[in-house]
């Protein structure tokens, strides 16, 4: 088979996987482009704010990796938003109660945020694998749980002053152009997707969530590679918390209030059904940027937040029937 045969051959495998996806991000570009120019605002889709919607986007991005893996098991984690308050307040309140140097505390400060994820997401591991407890009823308890302690460990109030150099994962950008936390985001999804379709422990993934009977009679370790998926989402939603709460200056335990939503929007319109078993990282990714291009493009041309939330609504009930359609014609 010829090279030029080969390419052509990915291509049409690389349009038929991500095609509709990437056609829906150009069509609602080129839709903001033209009511911002009528609007008489400045373009929608000039360099620096399409980098600003990556930036915007990459809390957002970090998660939902991890919530992909936790979706394409069959499983939900609702848990993400306060984990994100959660990992911010661990970390400004080692960095705020430590002393010099100022990087030896937020590296300690970062590991201990993202091992009390890890704990965090083991705890939720064995609720749904040993006691049996649904991943919505489990993660949701977690929701709460994490949200309480966070207020409690900040004193209901954001941890601050901080040090500048805290700042530095959310503020900083190389070059003076890319922000830090795109960098870190687009380390995650290659690092996510490299796991996913290279790995036993990805192939494991798939195969609970197509058939999580055949799976175990196949020799799958069910259990482990739930604990573990639940593990990797925690520790990736701690993360995110970081990046957000180097982006603010500080530790707030109301961070991340909702943004379960927009985690699991992009997973969801990037084609991963909540069945289990059928997704990808890349169609993740694009469906991020089909979420994060509609929230900024709304607010570019001056829709009011309570609107946003309608719409955001409205595209995730739409891509759970288009996932159920697929999954009639399927059968």
């Amino acid at each position: 088979m010829s090279a030029s045969t080969e390419a052509r051959r990915s291509l049409q495998q690389f349009l038929r996987t991500y095609g509709v996806l990437i056609l829906a991000v150009v069509i609602e570009c080129a839709i903001f482009e033209i009511i911002a120019r009528r609007q008489g605002v400045r373009s929608f889709l000039s360099a620096s704010s399409l980098v600003n919607i990556l930036n915007q986007s990459a809390i957002y991005g970090v998660l939902a990796v991890g919530m992909t893996f936790v979706i394409l098991t069959g499983g939900i984690d609702l848990s993400v938003g306060s984990l994100i308050a959660f990992g911010g307040v661990i970390s400004a309140l080692v960095v705020h109660h430590g002393g010099e140097p100022v990087w030896m505390w937020i590296v300690i400060g970062g590991g201990v945020a993202l091992l009390a994820g890890a704990a965090a997401g083991g705890l939720t591991g064995l609720l749904v694998t040993h006691a049996s407890v649904p991943p919505f009823i489990a993660t949701l308890a977690l929701m709460s749980s994490l949200r309480g302690l966070s207020y409690i460990l900040a004193g209901g109030r954001p941890i601050a002053p901080l040090p500048d150099a805290y700042t530095f994962l959310g503020r900083h950008r190389i070059g003076g152009l890319v922000p830090v936390g795109v960098l870190v985001m687009l380390s995650v999804f290659v690092l996510g997707a490299v796991l996913l379709n290279a790995t036993r422990f990805g192939r494991h993934v798939r195969a609970i969530g197509g058939n999580e009977e055949g799976a175990r009679l196949s020799g799958v370790p069910i259990a482990r590679t739930k604990w573990a998926v639940y593990c990797m989402c925690s520790m990736l939603a701690v993360l995110g918390g970081l990046i957000l709460s180097s982006k603010l200056g500080s530790g707030d335990p109301k961070a991340g209030l909702g943004d379960e939503l927009g985690v699991i929007a992009a997973v969801v319109v990037g084609g991963t059904s909540l069945s289990g078993g059928r997704g990808t990282i890349g169609g993740t990714f694009v469906g991020l940027l089909i979420v994060s291009v509609l929230n900024s493009g709304l607010n570019w041309i001056g829709v009011e937040s309570f609107g946003q939330q309608v719409i955001l609504g409205v595209v995730i009930l739409g891509a759970v029937l288009l996932d159920r359609f697929k999954m009639h014609e399927r059968g």
